[in-house]
């Protein structure tokens, strides 16, 4: 019984450190603050997970980034991730698009590391944020075999219009950022 009780009151604890973390919602689901990147002021990254999922151990990630320096084209910002991911990633698909109205720039493309079961494909959106630039990212990771590639594509295209869609004010205003 004195288990049960020890165990309750982990779990209580657990779930009250939890209730004060930043929470961000996208895609119908509600992501944990897991971490913040330190060191990259004025820029700034946080990522945000799944409650039930470990930092380590994620299948679905947003992150936020917040580019104080370097401009406001998110068409630059986008394009030069693009040939980063070239470079790192020969072969890997990517796609990058620009919309000269909003002003932004999506690129989402699909990587899988060497002697990896896992492939995983990011979704980032850029947009203007004052001088400088905003982000956001979505990534999922998925086990090689666990669906099969008609199913991957229709995930993948599900999450670049969910992205493409996603209106950047939550971003801006997690940041303080102005349009």
């Amino acid at each position: 019984m004195r288990r049960v009780a020890a165990l309750l009151i982990l779990l209580g604890a657990a779930a009250l450190a939890h209730a004060d973390a930043p929470t961000f919602t996208f895609g119908g689901e509600t992501y944990l603050k897991k971490f913040e990147a330190q060191g990259l002021a004025p820029n700034a990254q946080v990522e945000f997970g799944l409650a039930s999922e470990s930092l380590e151990g994620w299948t679905r990630l947003v992150t936020l980034h917040s580019f104080a320096q370097g401009g406001n084209d998110a068409g630059r910002a986008a394009a030069a991730l693009a040939n980063l991911v070239r470079e790192n990633y020969k072969g890997a698909p990517l796609r990058l698009m620009t919309s000269a109205q909003s002003a932004e720039a999506i690129i989402d493309f699909l990587i899988s590391a060497p002697n990896s079961d896992v492939m995983e494909f990011n979704v980032f959106k850029y947009a203007p944020a004052g001088d400088g630039l905003i982000a956001f990212q979505f990534a999922r990771r998925i086990r090689f075999g666990e669906v099969d590639g008609a199913a991957l594509r229709e995930i993948r295209e599900r999450a670049v219009s969910e992205v493409a869609q996603y209106d950047m004010a939550p971003v801006r205003a997690f940041f303080g950022r102005e349009k």
